[in-house]
């Protein structure tokens, strides 16, 4: 028989909201690990904002693919690169089905 600690069910989780805002809460003197106008074109335009609302804080390239996450209105936004094109993280732009 187990026996487990009453306190082990009266943690709270912590929402996810308070982690992500604080990974773009960036220093003044911060720069971005790469120059990259086309996918701060793309950014900008998927989210409706202006390119100089999206900041470039993590970049990951491979050949031909990267992985890359933006701060846009202080939220981090993931982003994958497959050959010259770039998508949201998670989302299948060959899915058609309604």
């Amino acid at each position: 028989m187990f026996a487990l600690p009453t306190l082990y069910f009266a943690q709270e989780e912590k929402p996810k909201e308070s982690q992500t805002a604080k990974e773009c809460d960036l220093p003044k003197d911060f720069k971005e690990p790469i120059k990259n106008n086309r996918l701060k074109k793309f950014v900008a335009i998927d989210n409706g904002v202006d390119e100089k609302e999206v900041t470039i804080i993590r970049a990951q390239n491979g050949f031909g693919s990267g992985i890359y996450t933006a701060c846009v209105k202080g939220q981090p936004i993931q982003y994958q690169k497959m050959g010259t094109v770039f998508m949201r993280e998670g989302k299948n732009p060959f899915n058609n089905a309604k």
